[in-house]
């Protein structure tokens, strides 16, 4: 199994025990290719695969974007999507990777948030 393999289903596992509110979860690349994705055992996702491949392309799109204003309003740290019927967040993992993390509308956005920008925050004294 390469590093990066182990080092995403680390990923992956730490995000899914942040909440059991939590229903996905996936890495994927800067041009929204999918690199790896956990869903909660119960939990049927709402859109198809091309659906999800397609909203990963937007995603790492809409990411593209954002980068080319970080020199004037710093650098982007996630964007949540509020639905009806799930919550979605994505935020960069490192230069090369972002992450979509989607969970339900029962409370819990700030906590899963919080618990998310300190396990990625580069900081090791954050206990995640």
């Amino acid at each position: 199994m390469s590093q990066s393999v182990q080092y995403f289903d680390r990923v992956l596992e730490n995000i899914m025990h942040t909440d059991k509110q939590i229903r996905s979860a996936t890495i994927f690349d800067n041009t929204g290719n999918e690199l790896s994705t956990r869903v909660r055992e119960g939990e049927e996702p709402f859109l198809n695969d091309s659906d999800t491949k397609e909203t990963l392309r937007y995603a790492a799109n809409a990411w593209k974007i954002r980068r080319t204003f970080e020199p004037k309003v710093g650098k982007g740290r996630y964007v949540l999507a509020v639905y009806d019927k799930l919550r979605r967040l994505s935020m960069p993992l490192g230069d090369k990777y972002l992450i979509m993390v989607t969970w339900g509308i029962d409370g819990g956005s700030a906590q899963i948030i919080e618990h998310l920008e300190n396990m990625f925050s580069g900081d090791p004294t954050k206990d995640w």
